[in-house]
């Protein structure tokens, strides 16, 4: 096993969030191994050689069959954070943790046209108000840690998009 310094030595993955959303609801999933409370925007890696609007095309396509979709801007804030020690396992002592992106997206289609790709990635997605989506981001657990806040700064930031 990897010492804690050789942890620190790992680089961090490349992530990209989709601030998903549709008039004033704003899409939400659960990640297939995370907890009943847990949820998140739509994520996921970028992989080499791919651009981060590819990245999101491609993500929202293969777990949720989104297709319809139009990329509206990148934030200028990030969330960088190191994942718990069994996630680092977990996933071949690749990487420490995500430098995660976050994109505003417009969803184009109609609800039902979305469907769960991969249920042993996503197990539920929900389109909520955005006073519900501050109350379900709101986990206590180290890999959520700054996720809240920077989410928070992204509606000032598109205050005029964002209703």
């Amino acid at each position: 096993m990897k010492s804690n310094l050789g942890v620190r030595n790992l680089l961090y993955r490349r992530n990209v969030s989709c601030i998903l959303f549709k008039g004033n609801n704003y899409l939400l999933v659960q990640l297939a191994d995370w907890e009943d409370n847990w949820w998140k925007f739509p994520q996921g890696g970028i992989k080499e050689n791919e651009t981060e609007e590819d990245a999101i095309r491609r993500e929202l396509f293969e777990e949720l069959n989104i297709s319809n979709l139009k990329v509206i801007a990148k934030s200028k804030y990030t969330n960088l954070y190191d994942w718990p020690e069994e996630i680092v396992k977990k996933r071949g002592f690749k990487w420490r943790g995500q430098d995660q992106v976050f994109y505003l997206v417009e969803y184009l289609g109609d609800e039902p046209d979305i469907k769960i790709s991969d249920p042993h990635e996503v197990r539920k997605f929900q389109w909520v108000t955005k006073i519900e989506l501050f109350n379900l981001i709101s986990q206590k657990d180290k890999i959520f840690s700054g996720y809240k806040s920077v989410i928070k700064k992204i509606f000032k930031e598109y205050a005029k998009i964002l209703s």
